[in-house]
Parts: C-alpha cells; structure tokens; sequence
C-alpha cells in the first residue's frame, strides 16, 4: 500500500509538469494572440510619433514694432585745400616790388610781385604813335584812291599796316599785364621763392597760393553704402584735435576706385578763419534721411538660403518664417534693420531650434 500510494504521488507529479511545459511551449509558439497583442503597440508608437511630429514647437517671442530713427554713416576723411595754384611768372625782368610774404593772406587780383616795365612803357608809347602814323597814311591812300591816283594794292597794304601796329600795341598791352603777378583767388601764399630785385625768365616758378575757405573734406564711400549718400547729404566733421563743423556734401566722383572698391565723395565746411588746415584727418558722420526701422539683439540673426541677412519671425498661423533683412543703424548692444513689416512678431529664444515652416507655440514677452 505504501508503495502505490508513492506511485500515484509520483504519477501526478510528473502530469502536473507535463501540463505545465505543454502550456508554456503551447502560448508562445502557438497561440496567435500574443502575436496580435504585439502588433497593436507598434501601431499606436507610431501614430503618437506622427502626432508628435505635429505638436507646436515652445519658442519665445516678442513684438516690435518699427520706429523712425535718424541713421548716421561715420567714416574716416581728409581735410583738402579747395583750390591751389603753382604761381608762374609771365613776363622775363627784375623784380621791383614784393608785395607779400610767404604766408600772408591775399584777395582775388591783389598783386603778388612787380616786374620792371620802364622799357616795356616806352615801347608801348612807341606803339602807339606808330598807329597814329598807320592811321594818318590810311586816309591820305583813301583819298587817293578816291581819284584813282592810288592802286588798290597800296589801300590794302595801308590797311595791313595799320591793323599790324595795333595788334603790337595789344601785345606789349599784355606783357604790361603780366608783368605784374597777381592773386588769382582769394587764399594763403603757401610759399614764396623769389626775392625782390631777383631777375626772373618766363614760366619761373614764383610759389603756392591756397585756398581754405571753404575747406573740403575728402571721403571714400564703400560701394554698398553710395546710394546713401547725395548732393547736399549733410554731415559732422571731428578733427583729432576737437575741433568740430558741419559741412555739405559738394561732390560725388562717377568713377570707383577699382582697388578698394570705394567711390570718392567731397564736402564743403566754411572755414573763415583758416584754422582748418590742409591734410587732416578727419572723421565725418553722415546724416541720412530718417526711416523706419526695428531694433533688436544682433544675436537673433541668422542667414536665408541664399546667404542674406535675416531674422526669424511668427506669422499669423503660428508658423515660422524668415525674413531678409539690411542692418542700417548699430549701437552697442543692439542694431537697427529695415525690410520688416511695422508690426512684427520675432523670435527671441529657441529660434536655433525651428525652421522656416514650423508650427510654434509663442510665449512672448512684454
């Protein structure tokens, strides 16, 4: 009896792990709803991923909204004479009158210097009555001719002589002219080479009248900033002593400079006291027309498929977009750019994250 009593418990035992074994290998191997139960989740990750994908991106934002600002072009200049002139004798003798020295100030047609006409009078005088004597044997051959007593050759030889001597008295007429050197325009003898009594040959170099009143201001635009600049345009001039002015601009070269790609401008600063002189440098501070513009961190901005300056903004579905911009105006801790609409929404944090076409959800700032 013990025995079967062991038998049976034995024989249970091994049914009992038979039952289970036929379980564990039956459910995974042949039950089909494991199989469906797995294939469930794989379809809602990936519907919830697609969800994800479109769920607004949380960004900071704020509204700006454009202002009329003065913009300023500053750049480095240098001060030029407004006009000057090598001084040149025009008519050979000693020189008997010096009227300036080197360094004095002239009006227009004040003399400079006297050459001697003692002997350029007397000719003049000469010339003179010559003419008369031209002129007394011109009447008495047309008289003649008048009875046919004189040929016309003679009338015509009468008349040449005549028209020579005047056309002597004119040219000794000039050299008196010349022979004194006067001022051509108002300004400063700059420098002086000659010495009164000093016999001097035409086309001597005698030395330098300039001009400083007004003085110009000689300045180098880069190409792309030309089109800022006018006849007129206003402007600061700061000298590296202090010395402050204003000035217009006068005149705009037509032709660049190919090397540095600059094109030369001029302005005109009265300068009635001379004490701007030449060659300077000098710092000048455009002022252009006032415009509207935008002012933010430069470290919002980014750049467009094309390589351009841009920022990006929110539209009205929310959605991200960039926006080229052209920086007019920069200060220390923020610049000015125009090309945005007057009221606009950007984006002030999380904007590296986005891209043109974005869903975002904005907080903005006040």
């Amino acid at each position: 009896m013990e025995l079967k009593s062991k038998a049976g418990m034995m024989t249970a035992i091994g049914l009992s792990c038979a039952a289970v074994a036929w379980m564990v290998l039956g459910g995974n191997g042949i039950t089909v709803s494991p199989t469906n139960a797995n294939t469930i989740p794989q379809e809602n990750t990936l519907v919830t991923q697609t969800n994800e994908s479109k769920l607004a991106y949380s960004v900071q934002a704020k509204t700006l909204s454009a202002q009329i600002i003065e913009v300023h072009l500053p750049l480095s200049g240098q001060t030029v004479a407004n006009e000057t002139l090598t001084l040149v004798n025009n008519y050979q003798g000693k020189v008997t009158k010096l009227a300036i020295e080197k360094g004095d100030e002239v009006k227009q047609n004040q003399a400079i210097l006297s050459i001697d006409t003692r002997t350029l009078k007397s000719q003049i005088e000469q010339a003179k009555l010559l003419i008369k004597q031209r002129a007394l044997e011109l009447d008495g051959i047309k008289k003649l001719n008048v009875g046919n007593l004189s040929s016309k050759v003679n009338l015509a030889q009468a008349e040449t002589d005549l028209a020579s001597a005047k056309s002597s008295l004119k040219a000794l007429e000039i050299d008196l002219e010349n022979a004194t050197l006067t001022a051509p325009f108002s300004g400063i003898v700059n420098s002086l080479e000659v010495k009164q009594g000093q016999v001097l040959s035409v086309g001597t170099q005698v030395g330098h009248l300039v001009s400083l009143n007004p003085i110009k201001i000689s300045v180098n635009i880069p190409q792309n900033k030309i089109q800022q600049i006018q006849l007129g345009t206003l402007g600061k001039v700061t000298l590296e002593s202090g010395y402050e002015a204003e000035g217009a601009v006068s005149f705009i070269n037509t032709t660049a400079n190919t090397s540095s790609r600059t094109i030369q401008v001029e302005m005109e600063v009265d300068n009635p006291d001379n004490k701007i002189s030449s060659g300077l440098t000098a710092s000048v501070d455009f002022i252009l027309e006032e415009q509207k513009a935008h002012a933010f961190s430069p470290a919002l901005l980014t750049l467009d498929d094309s390589g351009h300056t841009a920022v990006k903004i929110i539209d009205i579905n929310n959605k991200v977009k960039i926006m080229p911009v052209v920086i007019v105006k920069s200060e220390r801790d923020q610049i000015w750019v125009k090309g945005l609409p007057n009221n606009v929404n950007i984006i002030t944090v999380g904007q590296g994250f986005v891209s043109e076409g974005d869903t975002v959800d904005a907080h903005y700032q006040l």
